[in-house]
């Protein structure tokens, strides 16, 4: 590798220059401390990979390895530096579009919706202006049904499926008494194949008794072709499912019986799932066509930004919103509005607000695990 000398008053200006002039891929092997500044030696890492490859093939592999390894924490630790750098003069530059990723990033959105959303803003736009096309940009893409279209409003046959814990069993309730009001007793009835969660079909036995509708609570899902059968008569038949998590390998063939018996998936969904595994729980389920997703347990708090950030990505329209465990009336309509304001509201709530010395270091050690990932 050809290693250049760089020479700067102090160790921002210097590794700026490294970064200008070598590009993203620079390493600083060496840095010293000179009479005029800061003296560096560094060079591109690719052409270091070559070298550390070659060696290998001479047979150094073990040194050549470790050598190699060195040079990785080396690009992590520089590519922190520069992180926390372009940050500080990025808010110099454009401190709007700054604002509006701080203000989505403190929310719980995404960072690469953050960065998406704040390239495309309008440069000539203020802060209040950003505020205000920012609301609106998350409102247009979070996509909503409407209440007639709620399942058990629209017959047919609907099944709510999801992880345990989601409130699956008592928003199917509310459904279903909605259902009641609409297409009276005789037409709605509900079935049950949760036989993995203790006290899941007699809760459901409950509410269907309460309401005065039948109710069929299945050995396993196999069955559901000849109970759908039995009520071939009824406006709506609503399935409450067995909670799998999004890695079990028995969700595949669950979804592959409902989706073969025609049935209506939606997903529901705490509002305060964390980020990482509301993607995994979107991603899996969605494997089989939904036809929305239910937000559910609103009255618990927490971030909603992560959940509405991989709806939005998944294009799932959120068909209802449920809060509370009263039936029915702990039911809502989706209103996308109400969401996203709830959302954004939620960044200068509690003490875990970032403060302003905080978002240079949180730059910084993203650019570092981004790029040890890519290189592990």
């Amino acid at each position: 590798m050809k290693l250049r000398k760089f020479l700067a008053r102090d160790a921002r200006s210097g590794l700026e220059q490294i970064r200008k002039e070598l590009g993203p891929d620079a390493v600083v092997v060496t840095s010293r401390k000179t009479p005029d500044g800061v003296e560096y030696m560094a060079g591109r890492y690719g052409e270091l990979e070559d070298r550390v490859m070659s060696s290998d093939i001479s047979g150094g592999v073990e040194e050549s390895s470790s050598i190699k390894r060195e040079l990785m924490k080396l690009r992590a630790l520089m590519q922190n530096q520069l992180a926390g750098f372009a940050w500080g003069m990025e808010k110099r530059r454009h401190p709007v579009r700054v604002h509006v990723m701080q203000k989505m990033l403190a929310a719980g959105f995404s960072p690469r919706l953050a960065r998406l959303l704040a390239a495309r803003l309008p440069r000539q736009f203020s802060v209040s202006q950003a505020d205000a096309w920012l609301r609106q940009v998350l409102i247009r893409n979070l996509l909503t049904q409407e209440k007639s279209s709620l399942p058990g409003i629209r017959p047919g046959i609907w099944a709510l499926v999801g992880p345990t814990g989601h409130g699956k069993t008592t928003t199917l309730a509310k459904l279903a008494a909605e259902a009641v009001i609409r297409h009276g007793r005789a037409s709605v009835a509900l079935v049950s194949i949760d036989t993995y969660r203790i006290g899941a079909q007699q809760q459901l036995g409950a509410y269907a008794e309460m309401m005065g509708v039948d109710s069929v609570m299945a050995k396993d899902a196999a069955e559901l072709p000849r109970i759908l059968a039995s009520f071939a008569d009824r406006s709506c038949v609503l399935i409450d499912t067995a909670g799998f998590a999004h890695d079990d390998t028995r969700l595949h063939r669950q979804m592959e019986i409902l989706s073969a018996v025609g049935a209506s998936c939606v997903l529901t969904l705490a509002a305060s799932t964390q980020g990482t595994l509301a993607s995994r729980i979107v991603q899996r389920y969605g494997a089989t066509p939904l036809s929305g997703v239910a937000l559910t347990k609103l009255d618990e708090g927490g971030q909603w930004a992560p959940v509405l950030d991989c709806v939005m990505r998944a294009k799932l329209p959120v068909a209802c919103l449920a809060s509370g465990q009263r039936v029915p009336e702990d039911l809502h309509a989706a209103n996308a509005a109400y969401l996203v304001d709830r959302a954004l509201r939620a960044s200068g709530e509690g003490d875990f607000v970032m403060r302003a010395e905080d978002w240079p270091m949180v730059a910084g050690s993203a650019a570092e695990n981004e790029t040890l990932r890519e290189a592990s």
